[in-house]
């Protein structure tokens, strides 16, 4: 993967939906990078809403083409991005990083980071990725949101937003070069999940304790519930912080 150009804005809903407004538009190529300062309408995993303070954190958007990848096969590029940001994350950040299945990073029990990617896909292909990205970088105050944490809460230092993205950049291409690796990849990402150690979760709203056993490369968390070993995909179950 080649990044052909970073186009900065002030402000948008979100900073996939610009990426989408410019795939209509034919003025956005793959590798084609969005930073936004600030999101009015930014979202993660099942539509909630994502917020951060204007001009604190990273907010970006990737237009990706992959060569290769069947319609079966579209968490392998969860899991390589997941793998891209956390080792971003680790370059500024001495705390235990890992991931939390499906689209955050924690630092330590608390989320830092997280991923929203939307795939189109064509004739039992991905044509197209569109891979959105939130680190909390500079922020240090989250309304209501006791769950999250930054880098600079962590390190009590202002980090170059910029400085941030080259990582994140350089990351994607290491791990993209290894997409159709995906014994490689579904290695890595396992070795770096959060919960093998005993981790909460919700299954059919009612709360268990137990363990991750593995995450397969379509997305299907493996759990030891304390009773039985069950398989499920993430509309069915969430993994709560400790």
């Amino acid at each position: 993967m080649s990044t052909s150009k970073i186009i900065k804005v002030n402000a948008t809903r979100s900073t996939n939906d610009k990426v989408k407004m410019l795939i209509k538009s034919k003025k956005i190529l793959s590798g084609d990078l969005i930073i936004a300062k600030y999101q009015y309408g930014g979202r993660g995993q099942r539509m909630n809403k994502w917020c951060s303070s204007y001009g604190k954190n990273l907010l970006c958007s990737l237009f990706y083409r992959p060569l290769d990848i069947n319609a079966d096969k579209t968490f392998i590029i969860n899991q390589a991005v997941s793998l891209a940001v956390l080792k971003t994350i680790r370059k500024f950040n001495n705390e235990k990083c890992l991931i939390k299945w499906p689209n955050d990073i924690l630092s330590v029990n608390k989320k830092i980071a997280g991923i929203l990617v939307e795939n189109s896909l064509s004739s039992n292909k991905v044509n197209h990725s569109i891979i959105g990205v939130g680190i909390n970088i500079n922020q240090v105050f989250f309304k209501r949101l006791p769950n999250a944490t930054s880098i600079k809460k962590i390190s009590n230092k202002n980090i170059d937003i910029e400085r941030v993205l080259n990582e994140l950049i350089n990351s994607y291409k290491f791990y993209f070069t290894k997409i159709n690796d995906i014994k490689y990849i579904n290695d890595e990402y396992n070795q770096n999940i959060f919960g093998k150690e005993g981790c909460k979760f919700i299954i059919n709203g009612k709360e268990y304790s137990g363990r991750i056993i593995s995450i397969s490369n379509t997305g299907i968390i493996k759990l030891n519930t304390g009773s039985e070993i069950v398989n499920y995909d993430s509309r069915k179950v969430k993994l709560l912080y400790d």
